[in-house]
């Protein structure tokens, strides 16, 4: 089979920025020669499929060659009995194995809410990537802490979901999930909040079995191109007006995060 690497993007609170980092990361390997499928199990919500979608049409309208990802769309049965989520299940993984034969890596964006899909979406990361908006409010969905030790009180039902299929895959003899949280929408400016947080996520690393990785800013130019489908790193390529540092230092954090993953990408 061919070698491959199955990213997903995981984290069953919204709006934590899930669809933009995977299309920044699809777009980065694809710029750096590898042959890379999404997959949008959110197909209620859709975010990353309009992303591509935008992209696509961009690309026609504009007369312009970009890299374009495989997209597959994978939506729940309409019904919800255990039999009809063992098919949807099922057939993830199909689809899933299909792709391991052509791609070299293949990135899943997951729902911001549980549900067997999602499940079966983390059961088949290699790699599985939390991001979490710079806040002690959204840190919350990996666990509780006690304010005045910092120190774990109650892990989150997430969590407890990825160390179970953790322990399940090294039962099957596959190797252990690659667990990484990164802050999205950190602040420019030094904040008491802002090192709160830091803190949470260094108390919570190794108890919870994750790394911890810098992250993303709170910068427009990461949502900014999303009507267009592009993202930082297309900007940068073409050029022109408009290009300004934040671009700059954009690239920077999704390089940072890149060589964390340690897949290796020219971006």
């Amino acid at each position: 089979m061919h070698k491959s690497t199955v990213i997903v993007i995981g984290n069953e609170k919204g709006g934590s920025g899930k669809s933009t980092l995977a299309m920044h990361l699809a777009v980065a390997y694809m710029y750096s020669g590898y042959k890379v499928a999404t997959i949008d199990l959110d197909g209620r919500q859709g975010t990353l499929t309009h992303y591509i979608e935008n992209r696509s049409r961009y690309a026609k309208d504009h007369s312009i060659s970009i890299p374009m990802p495989e997209h597959l769309v994978v939506t729940p049965s309409i019904y919800s009995s255990h039999k009809e989520a063992g098919e949807d299940e099922q057939q993830l993984d199909l689809e899933i194995s299909e792709l391991k034969h052509e791609y070299d890596i293949i990135i899943v964006d997951t729902p911001g809410t549980y549900n067997h899909l999602s499940n079966a979406g983390h059961k088949n990361a290699d790699i599985l990537i939390t991001p979490v908006n710079d806040s002690l409010v959204d840190i919350d969905v990996m666990a509780t802490l006690d304010p005045d030790t910092g120190r774990i009180t109650t892990e989150s039902q997430y969590a407890r979901n990825v160390r179970d299929i953790d322990s399940v895959r090294r039962e099957l003899g596959k190797k252990p999930i690659k667990w990484f949280i990164l802050r999205n929408r950190i602040s420019s400016l030094g904040s008491h909040n802002k090192r709160e947080v830091d803190e949470a996520l260094r108390a919570m690393e190794e108890k919870l079995g994750f790394a911890y990785i810098g992250g993303m800013g709170e910068r427009v130019v990461y949502r900014e191109m999303f009507l267009k489908g592009l993202t930082v790193l297309d900007m940068l390529r073409m050029g022109g007006e408009g290009i300004s540092i934040s671009h700059v230092a954009a690239k920077g954090e999704i390089g940072e995060i890149i060589d964390a993953l340690g897949i290796p990408a020219q971006i």
